[in-house]
């Protein structure tokens, strides 16, 4: 699949509105590493690598995963028990996207000089999923904006209308606190243990989407869910930030 599909057509309101979503967390959680050089290093390789990821990675295993579930349920079985024909294709998105930011953050700790520096960790495993959760948001934007998006919009749908917006808000987020879990745990010599947390917390994350498609829930369940999600995985990435010793 061509990665530029996960870039979409340029529009400066994506960008502009990209940044704003992406710099208060950033700053949350990489407050006084933000002069380091790596630290920006990791934000721009994790911004390019996200549709590199989805378009290389994650589409083609889920594709394969899918095809794999079809063969062995049938178009009815999919249908009957979505929620768990569902379920291998949704961790895949974890795993992938998770693996990815803590491969440009290993990068980015080499370069400090810093791979068993807690703070460290948490500051530039926070850059990378900025950077990451960034990208995504301007492909999202720039599909709002290309589709024609404005006021008459929102007038005519109401607050589902400002739908995309109101997920990258806490989508974001999530991408950064999810980040700086997997690479705290590579810092403090657990990679498997906390990559594991952030990818199945990634994956719970998505899962309502697919409880969504399954009626299991509307769209207000739906975006609740990613938001009690999102604030669970920021909550435990700032505690550890905050009694993570001082380097």
């Amino acid at each position: 699949m061509n990665p530029l599909y996960f870039v979409g057509r340029p529009d400066g309101r994506s960008a502009l509105l990209a940044a704003l979503f992406a710099a208060p967390w950033l700053v949350c959680f990489a407050w006084g590493w933000l002069a380091r050089r790596w630290l920006w290093v990791a934000f721009g390789a994790a911004a390019l690598l996200f549709p590199l990821s989805i378009a290389l990675v994650q589409v083609p295993i889920q594709g394969a995963v899918g095809a794999v579930t079809l063969s062995l349920l049938g178009p009815a079985g999919v249908g009957r028990y979505l929620l768990l024909a569902g379920a291998p294709a949704v961790a895949m998105s974890g795993i992938v996207q998770e693996g990815a930011k803590l491969l440009v953050t290993l990068l980015a700790l080499r370069g400090l000089g810093a791979r068993s520096d807690r703070r460290a960790g948490l500051a530039v495993g926070a850059a990378a999923g900025a950077g990451y959760g960034a990208m995504e948001a301007f492909w999202v934007f720039n599909l709002i904006f290309a589709a024609g998006w404005s006021w008459a919009t929102v007038q005519l749908l109401g607050p589902a209308g400002l739908t995309g917006f109101f997920e990258r808000l806490y989508a974001v987020p999530f991408h950064t606190a999810a980040a700086a879990l997997a690479a705290y745990g590579y810092a403090s010599g657990r990679p498997w243990r906390f990559l594991l947390l952030a990818a199945g917390l990634h994956s719970a994350l998505n899962y309502g989407a697919l409880l969504a498609s399954a009626g299991v829930f509307g769209l207000p369940a739906m975006e609740a869910w990613g938001v009690v999600i999102t604030a669970l995985t920021v909550g435990l990435a700032l505690w550890l930030r905050f009694r993570s010793p001082r380097s």
